[in-house]
């Protein structure tokens, strides 16, 4: 499958995440979406991230925050 906006669609898979209330999500890494993903950490907006290398390009997971009372953390995103 080819994408032509990688990082619109891990925008996408993020808010989609939310909505659907998954504690994480997984999606295909490289090292832009990995800077990404570290800014949003160092910022709060998520838990965690991890990269585990495959025989491909590697699969970037997103630990997803959630508030005590079970609202995401993140309330709206997306690509400017």
């Amino acid at each position: 499958m080819s994408m032509s906006d990688p990082l619109a669609d891990m925008l996408t898979r993020i808010r989609n995440g939310i909505m659907a209330k998954f504690d994480s999500v997984t999606l295909p890494s490289s090292k832009q979406k990995v800077s990404v993903a570290n800014v949003l950490k160092k910022e709060g907006y998520i838990n965690d991230f991890r990269v585990t290398e495959d025989s491909k390009q590697g699969v970037l997971t997103v630990e997803l925050k959630y508030a005590a009372d079970g609202t995401s953390v993140i309330t709206g995103i997306k690509r400017v």
